[in-house]
């Protein structure tokens, strides 16, 4: 059987364009963090992770990274990781960021200036949020930050943790 260019066009690119939804495995990639520590979503195997995509210019991310922060502090003890991913041009912007919410980030945070991992996960705008099951596999992805939005993230993420 022939393969044409209309057929990779119309079966496979859709499926690789949507392989990072929610349901899917969840692409590994491998940084480092602001302490030069190389970090890996594989190095996480059998926890629950969750990945932030932000900026410091990013209105929505002055509520979410604080409510991260929270959650962070809360379930340090369990078996959830969070890595934030910012995605500014300059990494002191990082700092700057911190001082504007009043808190330090506690968790790996990793500067991604070149903006490369984005395209790994379909990431569309700032924040985005993505939940990663002890499996592997991609439960949450949302863009921006509501109540309604904390309200699923918190209530999945307790639920996960229990499994």
């Amino acid at each position: 059987m022939k393969i044409t260019g209309f057929y990779f066009i119309s079966i496979v690119f859709p499926v690789l364009l949507f392989s990072q939804e929610v349901g899917s495995k969840a692409p590994d990639f491998s940084a480092d963090d602001l302490n030069g520590t190389k970090i890996a979503v594989s190095d996480f195997s059998g926890k629950v992770i969750v990945l932030d995509f932000w900026a410091s210019w990013c209105v929505p991310c002055k509520k979410s990274m604080p409510h991260l922060i929270e959650l962070y502090k809360e379930l340090k003890d369990s078996s959830l990781s969070i890595i934030a991913i910012n995605l500014d041009d300059e990494k002191s912007k990082i700092s700057s960021f911190e001082k504007s919410i009043g808190m330090e980030i506690p968790f790996p945070v990793i500067f991604d200036k070149n903006s490369k991992l984005p395209a790994l996960y379909n990431v569309e705008g700032m924040p985005t949020t993505i939940v990663i099951d002890k499996l592997g596999i991609i439960k949450f992805k949302e863009t921006g930050f509501e109540n309604d939005i904390k309200e699923k993230l918190d209530k999945l993420i307790s639920e996960l943790l229990k499994k």
